[in-house]
C-alpha cells in the first residue's frame, strides 16, 4: 500500500504549520511508512519561505546532527540503505544527505529543484529524502499529479475553500 503521494503547498498556506507537519509527515519512522509525503510541489512565490520553515523544523525535531540523536532511525536493512543513497542526487541536496552505512541511518535529506526526470521521482522512496519542486500555477501542479499513477495518499495545504473543494472533487 504505497505510492507517491504528493504533498501541495499552496501560496496562501501557513508555512510554519505546513512545514511541521510536512517534516513530521515525512520524516515519522525515517520516511518508512506508506502514507509518508513522498513529494512536495511548492508554490514558487512561497519556496525560498517554505524551504527555510522546513530547515529549522528539521532542527527542532532532529537538531542539527540527527545521526547522532538517538531518537532517530535506521533504514530497514541494507538492500534499502543502498537503494535510497542511489535515489540522493548530491547536487541537489540542500538539508542533510549524510548517511552511515554501519548503522543504517540516513540523514533527513532535502532535494531542490528536483524534476520528474530524476531518480528520487522514478519510484516510492519510502525513506527520509524529501524532493522540492517548484509549481508556478496550480493547474501546474494538478497536472503534474495527474500524469503519474494515482497516489495512496494526497496533502494540500491552503486557507482557500474552493481550492480545497477543486482537489477533493478532480484530483
Amino acid at each position: 500500500l504505497g505510492g507517491k503521494s504528493p504533498c501541495i503547498i499552496a501560496a496562501d498556506s501557513n508555512l510554519r504549520v505546513a512545514a511541521a507537519r510536512v517534516v513530521f509527515g515525512k520524516y515519522l519512522n525515517c520516511g518508512q511508512t506508506c502514507v509518508a509525503p513522498d513529494y512536495v510541489l511548492v508554490d514558487e512565490r512561497v519556496h525560498d519561505a517554505f524551504l527555510a520553515e522546513v530547515k529549522k523544523q528539521i532542527e527542532q525535531m532532529l537538531g542539527e546532527r540527527p545521526l547522532e540523536n538517538p531518537a532517530w532511525g535506521k533504514i530497514i536493512n541494507k538492500k534499502h540503505f543502498d537503494r535510497l543513497s542511489g535515489l540522493i542526487a548530491p547536487a541537489k541536496v540542500v538539508w542533510g544527505g549524510g548517511s552511515d552505512a554501519q548503522t543504517l541511518q540516513i540523514e533527513p535529506t532535502v532535494m531542490d529543484g528536483v524534476t520528474a526526470e530524476d531518480a528520487v521521482m522514478g519510484e516510492e522512496i519510502f525513506g527520509p529524502i524529501m524532493p522540492l519542486i517548484t509549481y508556478k500555477t496550480i493547474e501546474e501542479a494538478e497536472a503534474f499529479i495527474k500524469a503519474r499513477p494515482k497516489p495512496l495518499a494526497l496533502y494540500l495545504f491552503t486557507q482557500s475553500k474552493a481550492l480545497e473543494d477543486r482537489f477533493l472533487r478532480y484530483v
